[in-house]
C-alpha cells in the first residue's frame, strides 16, 4: 500500500514497500525544467544534472562513483522539460549511503568552476549529436515549430549560444529559486525500512525553507506550419502533427488507444498498409506525447523522398475514414497491449517509482494500480471514436520533414488535395 508523507516544509515523500523486493528503487524528483526557464537560460536544469555528479561540498566527482559502485548498484539522472530527477536501485543495506549521496548532490553542488567549462564542452557534443540523428533532428525541429512562443517547444540541451553562456552564478540562482521542497518529491518503491526513510528525508530535506513557489505552467499556442530541412541523410524523416491532450486530461487514454490503434504496433493500420501492403516505408508510427496543460498527436515515417508524395497521400486517406472505422477488435487489442504493458512495467520497482514520482510532481496524484487498470479497462469505442472525430483532422495537420525534402508549396499542395 503506497503512503504519503508530508513535511511540514512541503517536502512530499511516497513510500511504497513491496515485501517480496530485495532491493530499493528510489528517485527525488525536482520541477526543474525546460519549459520554466528563460531564453536566456534555456538548458540550465540540463546542465545542472550534469554538474551534480562533478562533486559537492563534501564528496568528490570520483567518490560519488566510487560510492555508487562500492554498493553494486545504480545511480544516475536526467532532465525532460517538466522535471529534473536523480535516481537510484540499491540493495537495502546501502540506502542510507545512496540517499544520502543524492541528497548532498542537489542541495550543496560545488559547481567548480573548471569543471563547468569542462561539462559544457561535453553537453555541446551531445547537442551536436542530435543534428546527427535525422529522428532527433526532425523532433526538435516539429516541437521548434508547433510552440515557437514557448520554451515548451525547445530542446532540454538549449542552444550553442546558451550553454556557452553558463556560469555558476546562472545555476547557484536556478538551483535557489527551483532546489526548493515544495516542488521536490521523493519515492521509494522496493524493500527499505520506513523509519529510517522518514529519518533521513527529514535529516536531508527538512530544514529546508518553503519558498512559495509551487509548480506552475501557462498554457503553450500551437501554431500550424510546414518546415523543410536539407540534411545529407540516405532517407527522410516526416513528422505529422496535431494538438493533442494535456497530461490531467480523462480523456488521455481514449488517445492513447487511438494512436495504438492507428499506428502503434505492428498490426495497426498505418503499419498494415503503407509498410506491409504497399511497402512505402521502413518505420512508421503514431504516438501522443503529453505535457501539463498541452500535448501533441504525432505521425511518424522513414522512407525515402521519391515515396513521400504515396505514403502521405495514404496516410491522410486512413485520418479521414479512421474514427466510424474503428472496431471493437481493434480497441480490445490495444487494451490488451496497454494493460500487459502497464502490469508488467509495474512490476518492476524501478518503473512504478518513475510512475509515482512524475504524476506526483506534476499532478500532485497518483492513482493506485487498480485504479488505473480500471480506468484503461473502462474505456469505450464510443469515447476512442468521439476522440478522433474531434482531434484527427488531416487538414489541420503541421509537417516538419527532415533529408531530402520538396518544397514546402509541394507539401502544403499535397496536404490540402486529400
Amino acid at each position: 500500500m503506497m503512503e504519503l508523507v508530508t513535511l511540514p516544509n512541503g517536502f512530499r515523500i511516497y513510500l511504497e514497500p513491496r515485501p517480496w523486493s530485495k532491493s530499493c528503487a528510489m528517485g527525488l524528483y525536482i520541477g526543474s525544467g525546460s519549459r520554466f526557464e528563460t531564453p536566456e537560460t534555456l538548458g540550465v536544469s540540463h546542465c545542472i544534472e550534469h554538474m551534480l555528479f562533478k562533486g559537492t561540498d563534501s564528496l568528490s566527482a570520483r567518490e560519488i562513483a566510487e560510492l555508487s559502485d562500492n554498493t553494486g548498484g545504480t545511480l544516475n539522472a536526467y532532465t525532460t522539460k517538466e522535471y529534473t530527477c536523480l535516481y537510484a536501485r540499491v540493495l537495502p543495506i546501502h540506502l542510507q549511503t545512496i540517499f544520502s549521496v543524492i541528497a548532498d548532490m542537489a542541495l550543496t553542488p560545488a559547481l567548480r568552476i573548471q569543471e563547468l567549462e569542462t561539462e559544457k564542452g561535453v553537453i555541446l557534443e551531445e547537442r551536436s549529436s542530435y543534428e546527427d540523428s535525422s529522428e532527433d533532428l526532425c523532433s526538435d525541429a516539429f516541437y521548434e515549430s508547433f510552440w515557437p512562443d514557448d520554451l515548451l517547444g525547445q530542446n532540454i540541451v538549449g542552444t550553442e549560444e546558451t550553454i556557452r553562456a553558463m556560469d555558476a552564478d546562472v545555476l547557484r540562482r536556478h538551483l535557489q529559486k527551483f532546489y526548493v521542497p515544495e516542488r521536490m518529491v521523493a519515492v521509494f518503491s522496493g524493500k527499505f525500512d520506513r523509519d529510517e526513510v522518514l529519518r533521513l528525508c527529514t535529516e536531508k530535506f527538512g530544514a529546508m525553507q518553503n519558498t512559495g513557489f509551487p509548480l506552475a505552467y501557462s498554457v503553450p499556442r500551437h501554431k500550424s506550419f510546414i518546415r523543410c530541412i536539407r540534411k545529407s541523410f540516405q532517407q527522410n524523416i516526416l513528422t505529422l502533427g496535431l494538438p493533442g491532450l494535456p497530461a490531467d486530461d480523462p480523456r488521455i487514454h481514449a488517445c492513447n488507444y487511438a494512436c495504438a490503434i492507428l499506428g502503434g504496433s505492428g498490426s495497426s493500420r498505418l503499419f498494415q498498409r503503407i509498410r506491409e501492403e504497399m511497402g512505402l516505408v521502413y518505420s512508421v508510427d503514431a504516438y501522443h506525447s503529453a505535457f501539463l496543460g498541452a500535448g501533441v498527436l504525432c505521425i511518424t515515417m522513414g522512407l525515402s523522398a521519391k515515396n513521400e508524395d504515396k505514403a502521405l497521400r495514404e496516410v491522410l486517406k486512413l485520418c479521414r475514414a479512421f474514427p466510424q472505422s474503428i472496431t471493437p477488435e481493434e480497441l480490445e487489442r490495444a487494451k490488451m497491449q496497454a494493460l500487459s504493458a502497464v502490469t508488467m512495467s509495474l512490476e518492476s520497482a524501478g518503473s512504478s517509482a518513475s510512475r509515482i514520482g512524475r504524476n506526483a510532481l506534476l499532478m500532485n496524484c497518483v492513482l493506485p494500480e487498480d485504479e488505473l487498470l480500471h480506468r484503461l479497462q473502462s474505456v469505450t469505442l464510443d469515447e476512442v471514436r468521439t476522440f478522433t472525430q474531434e482531434f484527427l483532422t488531416p487538414e489541420n495537420f503541421s509537417l516538419c520533414v527532415v533529408g531530402k525534402p520538396h518544397t514546402e508549396a509541394h507539401y502544403r499542395a499535397v496536404l490540402e488535395e486529400v
